[in-house]
């Protein structure tokens, strides 16, 4: 990996983002997947986990795009993994909605890097 790359990514919260974004996408994908684990739902429930999940992975996109929002970003992703918890099939049968949760909690957390100190 290049030196740039490695300096663009520790000016971010990387790891943050990518376990938010995994839990929304495992989220949108859940109902579609077909598998025995899914639970469909139909109606105005599909429709509120969409109204979740999306938002979801906006937020986690931000948080790559703008980190000088992490912390606002974070409480978002954390509010919004919570509230996936009623509305998103169990919260993608707990496994997303824990990802984006430990995503939201760790872009809260996220201290930028300190500036080199000029001698």
């Amino acid at each position: 990996m290049r030196l740039c790359d490695r300096v663009w990514r520790r000016g971010r919260p990387w790891g943050a983002a990518v376990l938010a974004v995994l839990g929304s996408a495992e989220m949108l994908l859940l109902p579609f997947s077909g598998g025995p684990a899914t639970v469909t739902v139909a109606g105005i429930v599909a429709g509120a986990g969409f109204s979740t999940s999306v938002p979801l992975l906006a937020a986690s996109l931000l948080l790559i795009t703008h980190p000088q929002f992490h912390t606002s970003l974070g409480l978002v992703v954390l509010a919004l993994a919570l509230v996936a918890l009623v509305t998103c099939n169990a919260g993608g049968l707990l496994v997303g909605s824990g990802l984006a949760a430990v995503g939201g909690v760790w872009a809260f957390a996220w201290l930028p890097p300190a500036a080199p100190e000029r001698t």
